[in-house]
């Protein structure tokens, strides 16, 4: 059996590599975590946290094309140069999926425990539901209320429902000494959205967009984005769900939001507290310039930002929750 990281605690948790920033946060559980991978493959986006375990002794950049059927190798048994040998499922207590591809690259499992985290209705058909909600051997989560408000509406069953949890230290204070508007989403222009509007709102004022997907940017590690939340007069969010991680940052930061109106931003966004919600490029241009004329604004607002982040989103409570579903859902003490 894969030894267990000394101080971890808690199911033996297999991880396959999935959105860096989801995997960075789930795996500050503090259970013992086990990374189909090597975590320097996303070294430059998140730090790799003390009780992870990688199951590959060395990143190779042939690991960035791995899909379902160089993963199913790996599970199958298949060995590999620089590999830790390992029994699937054996040598764990549960595997964590958050892709649609992750889950079917087990479903033909039955007899390992799978922890499903789901974002997106839209991520699986109809059928594809049925079966996963059916199954003993999966149990759902999922981080937005709409989808589980979904859940329970379409096949009356209601999921556990995590928000995401953030290390206050690690964000924060905020400066916000470079006056202008930041944004940090990738693809966007090929993903949609508001991406013309946000053309237009900003067209003229002082931006930064990271894309950590656009080849024409810089590779910014981890430390960089903290610093550029840090020092951010405005941040602009758009997304396709309610939130996105790197809004909850921002407002751990203590930056003021300016965001697109999307279902339930109104639970991260309140109009004239911590920011403001809009409905056109006029209103969102509007609301960026108000706030980069006016720091004592920007400040107040930024100070709400913190304090609703602190309530809703402190880390030690989405460590609770995820020790407590796991540890219920497996036998396992946390």
């Amino acid at each position: 059996m894969i030894p267990i990281p000394p101080g971890a605690v808690g199911p033996r948790t297999l991880v396959i590599p999935t959105h860096p920033g989801v995997q960075y946060h789930f795996c500050r559980s503090e259970l013992p975590i086990y990374f189909l991978g090597h975590w320097d493959q996303f070294q430059y986006w998140r730090p790799q946290p003390w009780n992870v375990t990688n199951l590959f002794d060395t990143f190779a950049e042939a690991h960035l094309s791995f899909g379902p059927a160089e993963y199913a190798r790996v599970l199958e048994g298949a060995t590999m140069p620089g590999r830790t040998p390992f029994r699937f499922p054996g040598d764990f207590d549960v595997t964590w999926l958050m892709f649609n591809w992750q889950w079917k690259l087990v479903r033909g499992e039955t007899t390992g425990k799978k922890l499903y985290r789901v974002a997106k209705p839209a991520e699986l058909d109809r059928a594809e539901w049925e079966e996963l909600l059916g199954r003993s051997d999966v149990r759902v989560v999922s981080f937005y209320p709409n989808t589980v408000a979904w859940l329970a509406e379409t096949f009356g069953v209601r999921v556990p429902y995590v928000p995401l949890g953030l290390d206050p230290d690690a964000y924060g204070p905020w400066r916000g000494d470079t006056p202008h508007v930041l944004s940090i989403i990738h693809s966007w222009r090929e993903r949609g959205w508001h991406y013309r509007a946000y053309r237009e709102a900003t067209a003229g004022l002082a931006t930064l967009h990271v894309d950590h997907l656009d080849p024409s940017q810089p590779t910014r590690r981890y430390e960089e984005l903290v610093e550029l939340l840090r020092g951010a007069r405005v941040y602009l969010h758009d997304g396709e769900q309610e939130y996105t991680i790197t809004l909850v940052e921002a407002m751990m930061t203590g930056l003021p939001i300016v965001s697109f109106r999307l279902p339930g931003i109104e639970r991260y966004v309140v109009q004239g507290e911590n920011g403001f919600v809009c409905d056109d490029a006029a209103a969102v241009r509007e609301a960026c310039r108000a706030l980069l004329a006016d720091e004592a604004l920007a400040r107040r607002m930024g100070a709400e930002s913190r304090r609703m982040a602190l309530r809703d989103h402190a880390e030690a409570r989405w460590r609770a929750d995820w020790r407590r579903i796991l540890s219920e859902w497996t036998g396992v003490p946390a």
